[in-house]
């Protein structure tokens, strides 16, 4: 610590220096320079003002300037400001100090020739600091002025310095992170980075001391006299840190209010106890009240948007039924430093440490009170639900309500409409994406009311849905299926095939036909929910609009691509008309119509789709989701198939890099980028990286919960295709027939799927020599992809192309001849004869097809 020789007069009110004392610096030197600032240029320095929340450290950065500035005046003195009385007799004690009596016994004669010492030059240099000023009106008439080197500290809670003072003043705010757990380092011997003997300590020990410090300041929000507390209790007791948060959590009032070895005047939960009288009924109403929401921002409409739901207290009702006095006593407790206010945002804001300590009092001392608080809170939240979680434009209303649900206790409340809004939320969280955020509170209340209402009640059921749903995406499908078939037996059963909720039940249900590759019962399902959802919740609400996607998927999962092209093409429609063209889900059935395009071979309007919807999604703002996820894989899709190879490539990358971070590595739908991004590799070429990506795709797929048709057989045949280009062909062979018996079995053997892998098959036997077993399984393949995708389908052309050098390779030089020209002429049309497929065919060269997993 910076030694210093003391000032000549040296209050004796000044706090002993902290030898704990810890960060700070940049207040420091911050009241360093503006004391200091033109000194010569003014007749005196304008009073800085150290304001903010009780405890947050004030007072000791005040005392450290005093001792560590000393030296640099003839005087320094502590005046205690609560209240005018401890003011004058401050004054009345330096004016002994300096030898200033007066025998008539006049106080005020005293203190006013205090002053005039000060404002003359017998005393060059001075500071005073008025500590926990309250009244700025007050203090104002103690200030002496006149002399360029005399220097004034104000500490307070009050923000309304400026006016008074002149100056911007500082405002002191919580430690950093780093600086709480420096602080609590130091303190606390059993957290110290050494033994008590001073030896080092071994990694274990130190990376745990270092976790317990990071937990108690992350506990503590970094609150410096909550952190001096902890230190203190913890050094005396030496109480594990885990029992110290334990207590905590439970009534962090009753903890902070036992007395320990710290420099503290009283207990450390008294910090934040101004009197109604001081504060006024109003603030004092509005801060009871936010001591039950989360520490998390309070945006004003969560307070207002509601006020007429909220009958009790008494008082509170009228504030919060008045703007104006709602504002007023917002403004009142922001002027105190209970509370902040971020008029950009309109958004009100609690210390985590002041709201536990305020809700622990009045759990102890009035807990009728504390019911009507929190049940005030509860209608709150309830009253922003906006009721439309599929609306992308209600975000930012259900985003003031989120971070509140939990700590205002809502996953245990009786209130249904703040229920509903919790069930909205989890909806809401998966459709953008954030799966398990949207897990951690499904999960969490569905325990809670299943104990609570039990597992038949409506809304635990249709919190039940959502929570499946949210399953389903994050790739745990097994409990997916198992949760929504309980559902759906349960809503069947207590209120009809025709409820809303079991209809939205059944719906979510196709999805895990579509992950266990049941499409054709998948499809059954849907089409008989259509008429269903067009008369429960009309043709255009979003709710019908979803069974229409999911419509599309089917068709487009059994290689139907003209009739999902249709399903798809009205719902974008649709979607584009009832919620916006920028909408997510919008932007995901324009995303699917390029999907289907692809099926149906128009690659290069497929790519026009899909480059229009990457543009609008990376014009977007928010948080990555799964369908743009999604879009962007697509988009690499679409450019591979237009042949722009190298583009893909590069576009694949960043897809795989994206549903890695999203989802992690082991994802089914980080796999499935994976297993499209084997394609664009073996295309540029980089034939040994493809086929290292295939075999890790292969060896992952039976650790995943996937239907074989969706996954294993895709990357089987897109292995195959690297293998056979790397003349491995027996492998290739191996993979392909296996491939090829496992789509037959599970989609038939007219499906895309099953006829890709059996064109693949043809060119493996081509390779090994079987010339008349390639032409056979050619001359099958080719026939029924003309039947069933077109005869100017890619995949047809494909196969035609191939077929004509098998029936060159087993003699029939004429019909290999004529079937050649005709593919070269379809191709000229269907791609053009620059596309690469279309030149590999010119060149007499085999084209391979590869599958786009879905």
């Amino acid at each position: 610590m910076e030694a210093f020789t003391r000032s000549p007069i040296f209050g004796e009110e000044i706090p002993a220096r902290n030898s704990h004392f810890t960060g700070r610096e940049e207040e420091l030197r911050t009241l360093r320079q503006r004391l200091n600032h033109s000194a010569v240029e003014v007749l005196s320095q304008p009073p800085q003002a150290v304001f903010g929340l009780g405890g947050i450290g004030k007072t000791e950065i005040a005392a450290e300037y005093a001792h560590r500035y000393a030296r640099d005046y003839d005087i320094v003195w502590w005046v205690r400001s609560e209240h005018e009385d401890r003011v004058r007799d401050a004054f009345v004690k330096l004016g002994k100090r300096l030898g200033i009596t007066h025998t008539d016994g006049q106080r005020d004669k005293s203190i006013w020739a205090v002053m005039d010492e000060l404002r003359g030059e017998r005393y060059d240099r001075w500071l005073l600091i008025f500590d926990n000023a309250t009244q700025p009106e007050v203090i104002k008439r103690y200030l002496p002025v006149g002399r360029p080197h005399g220097h004034v500290i104000i500490t307070s809670r009050e923000q309304q310095w400026r006016r008074h003072t002149k100056a911007e003043g500082i405002e002191v705010t919580q430690f950093s992170q780093e600086e709480t757990v420096e602080f609590l380092r130091k303190r606390v011997p059993d957290l110290a980075p050494c033994n008590e003997q001073g030896d080092a300590l071994s990694p274990e020990t130190e990376r745990s001391r270092h976790e317990d410090a990071v937990r108690l300041a992350v506990a503590l929000d970094n609150l410096p006299i909550a952190a001096e507390h902890a230190a203190a209790y913890l050094a005396e007791t030496r109480a594990p840190v885990r029992d110290y948060l334990r207590m905590f959590e439970e009534n962090a009032h009753a903890l902070l209010s036992e007395q320990v070895d710290m420099d503290y005047p009283h207990a450390v939960a008294a910090t934040w106890s101004i009197s109604s009288h001081q504060l006024g009924e109003d603030a004092s109403e509005l801060f009871n009240l936010c001591a039950f929401f989360s520490p998390e921002p309070m945006a004003e409409e969560l307070f207002l948007t509601g006020g007429r739901d909220v009958h009790s207290p008494p008082g509170l009702a009228d504030v919060l039924g008045d703007t104006r006095r709602f504002r007023q006593a917002a403004r009142r407790l922001h002027r105190f430093s209970l509370a902040k206010i971020d008029g950009k945002r309109n958004v009100v804001m609690v210390h985590r440490v002041v709201q536990r300590v305020t809700r622990g009092q009045m759990e102890i001392e009035r807990p009728q009170d504390c019911d009507e608080y929190r049940t005030a809170v509860h209608a709150l939240l309830a009253a922003t639900n906006p009721k439309n979680p599929d609306r992308e434009s209600n975000d930012a209303q259900y985003d003031r309500s989120l971070q509140h649900l939990r700590p205002a206790g809502a996953l245990h409340t009786h209130n249904r409409d703040l229920r509903q809004l919790t069930i909205d939320q989890v909806r809401r969280l998966h459709l953008r994406g954030g799966h398990e955020d949207s897990l951690r509170l499904g999960e969490e209340a569905l325990r809670a009311w299943r104990e609570k209402w039990g597992r038949d009640d409506e809304q635990v059921l249709q919190l039940a849905v959502e929570v499946g749903i949210a399953m389903r995406l994050a790739g745990r499908s097994k409990e997916a299926r198992e949760l929504n078939q309980e559902t759906f037996e349960l809503l069947t059963s207590s209120f009809g095939e025709d409820h809303e909720v079991t209809l939205i039940c059944a719906n979510s249900y196709g999805g895990d036909l579509r992950t266990l590759g049941r499409f054709t019962d998948a499809l059954e399902l849907d089409l008989k929910l259509l008429p269903l959802f067009e008369r429960v919740f009309l043709s255009d609400h979003p709710r019908t609009l979803n069974v229409r996607n999911n419509l599309g998927a089917d068709y487009r999962r059994l290689g139907r691509f003209r009739e999902a092209l249709e399903q798809d093409q009205l719902t974008y429609t649709e979607r584009e008309r009832v919620l916006g063209p920028t909408d997510l889900r919008t932007l995901t059935s324009k995303d699917a119509v390029s999907h289907d395009l692809r099926g149906c071979g128009d690659y290069d309007l497929s790519l026009d789709v899909a480059r229009d919807v990457i543009t609008v999604l990376t014009q977007r703002t928010g948080p990555e989701t799964l369908d743009s996820l999604n879009a962007q894989k697509s988009f690499a899709v679409a450019l591979r198939k237009a042949g722009h190879y190298d583009e893909a490539l590069e576009e694949s990358a960043k897809a795989v890099q994206r549903y890695t971070e999203f989802l992690g590595k082991e994802h089914r739908y980080t796999l499935r980028a994976n297993i499209n991004r084997i394609n664009d590799l073996r295309v540029t070429d980089q034939l040994r990286e493809a086929e290292e990506l295939g075999r890790w795709a292969l060896a992952l797929c039976p650790k995943l919960d996937t239907p074989k048709g969706d996954i294993t057989w895709a990357t089987m045949v897109n292995l195959a295709l690297v293998l056979r280009s790397r003349n491995s062909p027996e492998e290739a062979r191996t993979l392909d027939e296996a491939a090829m018996r496992g789509m037959t079995e599970l989609y038939g053997p007219d499906h895309p799927f099953t006829l890709q892998a059996t064109a693949n098959l043809a060119s493996d036997l081509a390779a090994v020599g079987d010339m008349a077993g390639a032409r056979e399984l050619g001359e099958r393949c080719y026939e029924a992809s003309g039947l069933f995708l077109g005869k100017n389908h890619p995949d047809t052309l494909a196969m035609g192309a191939n077929l004509s050098l098998d029936r060159r390779a087993t003699g029939d030089q004429a019909r290999a001849e004529e079937l050649r020209a005709e593919i070269l002429r379809r191709y000229k049309d269907a791609l053009t004869l620059e596309h690469p497929v279309a030149r590999i065919a010119q060149q007499r060269g085999r084209v391979n097809i590869d599958i786009e997993p879905y």
